[in-house]
């Protein structure tokens, strides 16, 4: 048997690491979902295999459950691997015959997600962390008496909101950017890739030597959406250098929104936005650019 709380541990001598199944992730582009028959009482025993792919480029943890025909989950705790595992990207479990559902989560937030059902993960914060960049894969497989291996290709599920300051003077007190947005989503429904509470987050950002700040959100209920975003300047004892708000900030699924201006000297004015995509696999598909 085996005994879990991020990462599998293995407590007996008896369980060696072999399977039936091998699951195999890859930080790319691509979707998938469905269900029939029982796990039987207890967790099925699982270890990790070398993968074959550089994950870490992409995310540093993955997090892993499987979903019986019922609806049941196929382990007692979500298997959970860091960049720093040999086997980091792949997973070799015993399991019934049957039809399961994968779920898997790549991110880089300190705590691992909560995936709860294959329409629900959820993340939680962390010493004032909230979103990474996230990858999802979910899917269904086929266990029978053979053998298998499954190689899956994880999509991108995050969009991402940076700042870039341009200020040729910043205030030497600065010390930390909050900024705090409402209209985007802290969970994500893995069958459709889309956030599924719309939420108020707060995030915190030290002082960052290339002016760049960015957050990541999950779009409610669709690929495309808007957040209200507040920026606010602090210095070392919490008073506040400097504030501004952005109306509609435009987020998509898999895309880079950036705004590019002065920040603590600059006046509102018209944004330029210009569009462009990538053809690398794993990459983000494009960025939308405005200047404030």
């Amino acid at each position: 048997m085996l005994a879990a709380c991020e990462k599998p541990i293995l407590d007996s001598e008896d369980i060696t690491p072999t399977g039936n199944v091998t699951l195999t992730f890859t930080a790319t582009n691509s979707d998938a979902s469905t269900r029939a028959a029982p796990v039987p009482a207890g967790s099925p025993a699982c270890v990790t295999r070398a993968a074959t792919t550089n994950l870490a480029l992409y995310f540093q943890k993955l997090n892993v459950m499987l979903f019986d025909a019922w609806g049941e989950k196929a382990f007692s705790t979500v298997k959970t691997q860091t960049a720093d595992d040999s086997g980091f990207g792949s997973l070799t479990c015993q399991l019934q015959e049957g039809t399961y559902t994968v779920v898997a989560v790549g991110h880089s937030s300190i705590k691992s997600a909560t995936i709860k059902s294959p329409q629900m993960v959820q993340f939680t914060a962390s010493d004032g962390e909230k979103l990474t960049d996230t990858f999802c894969y979910c899917g269904e497989i086929e266990v029978g008496n053979e053998e298998l291996q499954h190689t899956f290709q994880m999509q991108r599920v995050a969009a991402m909101v940076q700042f870039k300051l341009t200020d040729t003077e910043v205030p030497e007190s600065f010390t930390k950017m909050v900024i705090a947005y409402t209209g985007g989503s802290a969970n994500f429904n893995p069958t459709t890739s889309e956030g599924t509470t719309k939420s108020t987050q707060s995030e915190n950002r030290q002082r960052s030597d290339t002016s760049t700040y960015q957050v990541f959100t999950f779009p409610y209920m669709a690929d495309v959406g808007t957040l209200k975003m507040t920026l606010t300047a602090y210095d070392a004892d919490g008073n506040t250098l400097r504030q501004r708000v952005f109306e509609s900030v435009p987020v998509t699924r898999n895309r880079i929104t950036t705004y590019t201006g002065q920040f603590f000297d600059g006046t509102e004015g018209n944004f330029a936005q210009s569009t462009f995509g990538f053809s690398v696999n794993g990459e983000w598909s494009g960025e939308d650019n405005y200047d404030f």
